[in-house]
């Protein structure tokens, strides 16, 4: 980010008076340039949080949100209707909100909302069977959510559900050593499910854990350091864990915060003007 000049005021004369509002504009301004890197995260550590991933990448997405499941159902209804897949989906404080991305014709994309894990796993084979692969997960007001999509370029894909973080972070360790990329985890009914895919753009994966966003922001800048890109963003029982992945050709990325729906379309907005895509969202506190 390019720095901003400092102003010296002259307490003085008029022309002080000038310099001194200068000044002030001048702090104003670096002020919200940093909003979304490290100013933003500890300002807002105590308080509940949309957050949205942003990759340089210029695509027109929409952002859509409603209080229920069934009213959220008819909106991707519709998108489909209108040549739009579902990117991302969401679930906090009262609103499911989605995101939504021209679709491509080969991905057939769908989806089946189930109660219970349980009854996710007596069809889920039968999806892939029929060349379908999971790509997203999200559990909201005790349903699940479970997107399909089919040629995506993965060969095999698998599972995993541990009711304790530790196993789970083991479960996931595993699953890499035998060739398998984590491509989406979600927390719900009191378990920790991971879904992995082979196959997948990913060349290397980490994944890492604190107990605020301050703390989480702080991570995400080494990790950016060292050429890995934010995948998914979960939080879990007071925990943040965010997936980094390594690809061929990383873009560049950013992210953003609001403490509302209205907040989040506004900076969601934003960062389409500026040619950003989105390619995850978190809540939490």
């Amino acid at each position: 980010m390019r720095s901003q000049p400092r102003l010296r005021p002259n307490f003085k004369s008029v022309k002080g008076k000038k310099m001194i509002k200068q000044y002030i504009q001048a702090v104003a301004i670096f002020l919200f340039g940093t909003m979304v890197w490290a100013k933003d995260p500890q300002y807002e550590a105590s308080q509940y949080k949309y957050i949205g991933v942003f990759n340089a990448h210029r695509a027109a997405q929409t952002l859509k949100s409603t209080m229920g499941l069934e009213s959220f159902r008819k909106v991707i209804r519709k998108e489909w209707q209108s040549g739009h897949d579902l990117v991302e989906l969401k679930y906090g404080n009262g609103h499911w909100v989605g995101v939504f991305g021209k679709a491509n014709p080969e991905s057939h994309q769908t989806y089946v909302v189930a109660s219970r894990w349980s009854a996710v796993d007596e069809i889920v084979e039968s999806y892939w069977k029929q060349g379908y692969f999971i790509t997203n997960i999200e559990q909201g007001l005790a349903e699940w959510v479970v997107v399909f999509e089919k040629n995506r370029g993965y060969t095999n894909q698998a599972y995993e559900r541990r009711g304790k973080r530790d196993d789970f972070i083991a479960a996931v360790h595993e699953r890499w050593k035998q060739g398998y990329d984590l491509i989406d985890f979600e927390y719900g009914e009191g378990h920790y499910t991971g879904i992995f895919a082979q196959h997948a753009p990913y060349r290397n994966q980490a994944l890492g854990v604190r107990s605020t966003w301050y703390a989480a922001s702080k991570m995400i800048e080494s990790y950016w350091q060292k050429g890995y890109r934010i995948t998914n963003i979960e939080y879990t029982l007071g925990r943040w864990m965010v997936l980094f992945s390594k690809t061929d050709n990383p873009s560049a990325q950013g992210f953003e915060t609001a403490n509302t729906v209205t907040g989040f379309k506004e900076k969601f907005a934003h960062r389409q003007e500026a040619g950003y895509s989105l390619i995850d969202m978190a809540e939490g506190w």
